[in-house]
């Protein structure tokens, strides 16, 4: 998917709005997300509150380059390049690309703040763990993965 393209469509649900409430996965929570001229300003990242329009692009790349589904990875227990985190993960992708981050670093996690943007624009969808997507990519229609357990 073109860079541009990702970039549109997020704008486009921020709408009028330059700051709205994001709803996270699990509960009825949610952060805050301001949109900015370079990316996307967010309260859930401490002091790290910037991600910038190439996270939202290369997470899509990737699970494009996947065949419409990428695991999220996980951050919080693995460090970068361990089974967890390996560099098929959007998370792990991002570190090593984006921030810079060498296999066998710990990294921060981005990801709760990414996927829920995609999410909530209407690029993916949540699958657990993964990420797929939702709308028309290059001329081609991907329909949602169903998870039906077992991988």
């Amino acid at each position: 998917m073109l860079k541009e393209e990702v970039v549109k469509i997020i704008k486009e649900k921020f709408s009028d709005l330059k700051k709205v409430k994001i709803p996270l996965l699990r509960g009825n929570n949610y952060f805050t997300a301001e949109i900015i001229e370079d990316g996307i300003m967010v309260n859930n990242l401490g002091g790290s509150p910037f991600l910038p329009w190439d996270v939202f692009t290369e997470s899509i790349n990737l699970i494009e380059r996947l065949g419409g589904i990428a695991s999220k990875g996980d951050a919080m227990i693995f460090c970068l390049g361990e089974k967890g985190l390996d560099l098929n993960t959007i998370e792990s992708f991002i570190a090593s690309k984006i921030y810079n981050k060498r296999n066998g670093e710990k990294i921060f996690r981005r990801i709760t703040p990414i996927a829920n943007i995609l999410i909530w624009s209407g690029i993916c969808i949540n699958i657990p763990g993964k990420l797929s997507f939702k709308i028309k990519i290059k001329n081609l229609f991907i329909l949602p993965i169903l998870y039906l357990g077992g991988f």
